[in-house]
């Protein structure tokens, strides 16, 4: 805990001193991934700054680890998903959005947490403050919100209805603008995803090497071991 602290601060002075504005990571992937920034194929490796908009497509069995730059909020993309992440900077705070295309996250928010915190669907918006749970956005353009810790505010876009939903129970929000609310049922959540979610605190310590461009065009490069 204390080496993702040390991570986070030295992330964010670094991040002041630059006007390319990142505003998060990549901490971990594995599988097939890929990193689009406008609409465009990035190379990238573990410890990648993450921009406005870029969005993380994920193929089967793959998976990615978002961290946001102010560290209050941890993303695991699991496979088979299109997110896009977005940021913006407000009273010296970050609102931070992620948007599921299509696909499933898990989110981790910090009680800490600075800022608002979004994660969005085509039809659902669900705001959360020191909460972990998981979205699912599906082809039959149905989102579900399972809450594993806390609570989270689960809104349909359309409607503009919403409920509250606490640790234990899920929600389901569809295109006839109600929000349905039920208990979690055993096996919702499979083992595949809870072995991914237990790994986001299990992560080993390594080195990364961010190459950073300052507002004079200087190339810049920055050590972190986390």
């Amino acid at each position: 805990m204390k080496k993702w602290i040390c991570l986070t601060l030295l992330l964010a002075s670094f991040l002041a001193l630059f006007s390319a504005e990142p505003i998060a990571y990549l901490v971990k992937s594995k599988g097939s991934v890929q990193l689009y920034r406008n609409q465009e194929a990035v190379k990238f490796t573990n410890g990648e700054l993450l921009y406005d908009n870029d969005e993380i497509f994920t193929s089967k069995d793959a998976y990615a680890a978002i961290k946001y730059a102010d560290g209050g909020v941890t993303v695991k993309i699991f496979p088979n998903s299109i997110v896009r992440f977005s940021a913006v900077k407000q009273n010296k705070q970050l609102n931070k959005t992620t948007v599921i295309s299509v696909g499933s996250v898990f989110s981790q928010i910090s009680n800490k947490i600075k800022g608002i915190y979004q994660a969005e669907t085509p039809n659902t918006v669900a705001s959360v403050k020191g909460t972990e749970f998981i979205i699912r956005y599906n082809a039959n353009n149905v989102t579900q919100v399972i809450v594993l810790e806390g609570e989270v505010i689960v809104q349909n876009k359309d409607s503009g209805k919403g409920k509250n939903v606490v640790q234990g129970y899920s929600a389901e929000s569809g295109s006839d603008g109600e929000v349905y609310v039920r208990e979690t049922k055993v096996g919702e959540v499979t083992d595949a995803e809870q072995k991914e979610i237990e790994s986001v605190n299990q992560i080993s310590p390594k080195t990364i090497r961010i190459q950073i461009i300052d507002a004079n065009g200087n190339i810049k490069y920055l050590e972190i071991t986390y």
